[in-house]
């Protein structure tokens, strides 16, 4: 065998037995999972208005209002801009998997109590949605819901953009934050104004008197609850904070019952959530590194979402 051959032959036999050439027989192990880079990152803490529908007023209106809902409730809102999902990593996708996407990648809320909340608008297809984060009841989907409908939507479809959205946060943090922090239970319906039934017939005349009249009354009796005693809808409940929640640990309240019908009365104690108030400084870091080491921009606190929340169209 001349030299030549005999090198030929060493370095066939080196690729062979090397490990980088198993390496490339054997089946590669399965990618660790990113996340999408074409999703956009968040302009500031509060407002991503990517879709440029608020001028700067607005902007900085509505900016202060988020602000202002993180620093004396310790959750934080944000509002997301869109012309469109399709250009900003959301083709193809539905509205509602698209924000969990972009709420997940940001990191919106608190990481341990998953209490963010993200309305996100999207102006080509006239489409919004409320977001939630993980920490929130089911319950909340359908309140989420009827803020859209009671607040949001009737301004978007006057096509008063900025007072929609004023109008989200405002009924947002009444009707899902104030609730959630203090630890007490709602229903689907608590705090919002009663609608007319649909199967109510339309009458003319002294007859929508009287079906408004009847509608009063409806509204009455279902604000009420069932007197445990009589069954009658004339239980008044009225609710007293005895000790006030702290940083460290839940207050505690007494609910007072009545029945207008037979005397009824009653006391039930109730559990007030642990306030959520961070204050300023809360709002002031940027950047770095949270307990769980990892990194945020923009102040977002790592906070996830599961799809919960409720979409609507205008």
């Amino acid at each position: 065998m001349t030299i030549k051959a005999l090198a030929i032959a060493v370095t066939l036999a080196l690729g062979v037995f090397s490990p980088g050439a198993f390496a490339q027989t054997s089946a590669d192990p399965a990618p660790e999972p990113v996340t999408n880079p074409a999703l956009p990152a968040p302009l500031s803490e509060t407002l991503s208005d990517f879709a440029d529908v608020l001028d700067p007023a607005a902007e900085g209106r509505i900016a202060g209002q988020l602000a202002a809902v993180r620093a004396e409730t310790g959750v934080q809102m944000v509002v997301v801009t869109l012309p469109s999902i399709d250009s900003y990593g959301g083709a193809g996708q539905r509205l509602d998997a698209y924000a969990k996407a972009l709420f997940n990648a940001w990191g919106v809320g608190d990481a341990e109590r998953n209490d963010g909340i993200m309305m996100l608008v999207v102006s080509d297809a006239r489409e919004v949605r409320i977001a939630l984060g993980a920490g929130y009841d089911a319950v909340y989907d359908g309140r989420a819901a009827r803020v859209l409908s009671t607040a949001v939507l009737p301004e978007l479809r006057e096509g008063r953009m900025e007072q929609g959205i004023e109008a989200g946060i405002a009924s947002s943090r009444e009707r899902l934050i104030a609730p959630f922090i203090e630890g007490r239970p709602v229903t689907l319906t608590d705090g919002f104004a009663e609608e007319i039934p649909s199967n109510l017939p339309w009458l003319g005349g002294a007859g929508a008197f009287g079906a408004a009249v009847i509608f009063l009354f409806w509204r009455s009796a279902r604000a009420r609850k069932l007197c445990p005693r009589c069954g009658e809808a004339t239980l008044s409940r009225t609710r007293e904070v005895i000790e006030p929640a702290t940083l460290m640990s839940s207050g505690t309240g007494i609910e007072h019952q009545k029945c207008t019908s037979c005397g009824f009365v009653d006391r039930k104690q109730f559990r007030v959530g642990r306030s959520q108030s961070f204050g300023a400084s809360r709002l002031g870091s940027t950047t770095g590194s949270s307990s769980g080491g990892s990194s945020r921009s923009g102040g977002f606190g790592g906070g996830r979402s599961s799809g919960g929340g409720a979409s609507g169209k205008w």
